[in-house]
């Protein structure tokens, strides 16, 4: 799934169910809409998500199957431990019924066949060596974790950290406006985000972007050792060994990333506006250690480097972009405070929040009325590079 004109037609509906999401935050009677950040991110990334994969008739437009979806993955560990799963995690086992039925019906009444290209070509392998509807189903569940599980709570914390620090906010409103283009219509404003310009004109948002997935990555990467190999004159990994390696571990070591490691640096990944590169640092500060590409694994390396890296990009995004431009942000409890994360599945990449941050939805001054929409260039190639196989 790389940038090109395969990623932008599923990118195009994605961006639309985001605009629209946004629009329905729109106070009523002057009143600020009150939502639970952690549950509005995890609610419009999954139906922006879906929608755009699985087309018109999406399983999870069903609020029944969404709900079903997110019980199963909050307790799928112990379906994973397979320790008697229908009595030690007996609602998960039932959630994961009522998804895998939604999808069977999905894939009989061939809804498939308007889905995205990858649906199509799971179904039509599954049917190649022969494996029942029903198999099809089950797997897709598993299908439908890899881009939904991460890319919610990563939406949380872009938009957390980046209301929480008011300067970076700021700084972030700045670099969007130049490419947000604004045009009267009928006597109204029409404002256009340019998501594609967002990796060369906004390298405040985007560093932030990778700074938050540094801190609260959980991912782990594992290897088996092929070769008997001495590290550093020290440690012998054996043959048929195995290897696990925290990312965590590397995202916070001082030598790689400097004294700071441990700190929050919105600045940490920031390039030159109009720069292709996202994983170098300009200009020059002192005290301040280059990132290297390689010891930043959120989305894996290698043979398990994540196939969708771009997609949740550009989602998380798009929806923080159009987020920070359209509205202000109050935290209810009068501050930011940041929740604990201690019951984040185990089987989850990134750290989810264990309370949801309850926040008052107003327009900001002088952007009250008139209608938003993204813009997406055909054809666009630019990477954003996410790891050092892009770069």
């Amino acid at each position: 799934m790389t940038p090109g004109t395969g990623l932008d037609g599923l990118n195009r509906v994605m961006i639309q169910n985001i605009a629209g999401s946004l629009e329905s935050l729109r106070p009523i009677d002057g009143q600020p809409s009150r939502i639970g950040l952690a549950e509005w991110s995890r609610h419009e990334v999954t139906l922006a998500t879906t929608n755009s994969v699985y087309g018109e008739h999406n399983p999870f437009k069903d609020s029944k199957v969404e709900q079903a979806f997110w019980e199963f993955e909050s307790h799928i560990v112990m379906i994973l431990i397979n320790v008697l799963p229908t009595l030690t995690s007996r609602s998960s086992c039932r959630a994961r019924e009522v998804v895998g039925g939604a999808f069977r019906k999905y894939f009989e009444r061939k809804h498939h066949e308007n889905g995205f290209m990858l649906v199509r070509n799971r179904y039509n392998t599954g049917k190649k060596y022969k494996i029942s509807i029903v198999d099809i189903a089950q797997h897709e569940i598993g299908d439908a974790i890899a881009p939904l599980i991460n890319t919610a709570p990563a939406t949380f914390w872009v938009l957390f950290y980046i209301y929480s620090h008011p300067e970076v906010l700021e700084k972030c409103r700045q670099e969007a406006g130049h490419i947000m283009r604004v045009s009267i219509e009928e006597g109204h404003h029409k404002r256009t985000l340019d998501i594609t310009g967002i990796k060369q004109n906004c390298p405040t948002l985007t560093s932030t972007y990778q700074e938050v997935l540094r801190q609260r990555t959980l991912a782990a990467e594992i290897r088996q050792v092929m070769q008997d190999t001495m590290l550093d004159n020290t440690y012998l990994l054996k043959k048929g060994g195995t290897i696990i390696m925290p990312s965590a571990v590397v995202h916070t070591d001082p030598a790689v990333w400097g004294p700071d490691a441990l700190d929050f640096n919105h600045k940490r990944f920031a390039v030159k506006a109009g720069s292709s590169s996202t994983l170098s640092l300009t200009p020059q500060q002192k005290g301040v250690k280059r990132p290297n590409p390689k010891a930043f694994r959120v989305f894996g390396g290698g043979t398990t480097l994540c196939p969708g890296r771009h997609f949740a990009t550009t989602e998380i995004l798009a929806m923080v972009l159009m987020f920070i431009m359209r509205y202000d942000l109050t935290p209810v409890e009068g501050r930011w405070v940041a929740p604990l994360t201690g019951k984040t599945n185990n089987a989850a990449m990134l750290m989810e929040p264990d309370t949801d941050v309850q926040v008052d939805v107003t327009p900001r001054q002088g952007f009250e009325e008139g209608r938003w929409e993204f813009s997406l260039a055909a054809g666009s190639e630019t990477v954003f590079e996410l790891a050092s196989e892009d770069v």
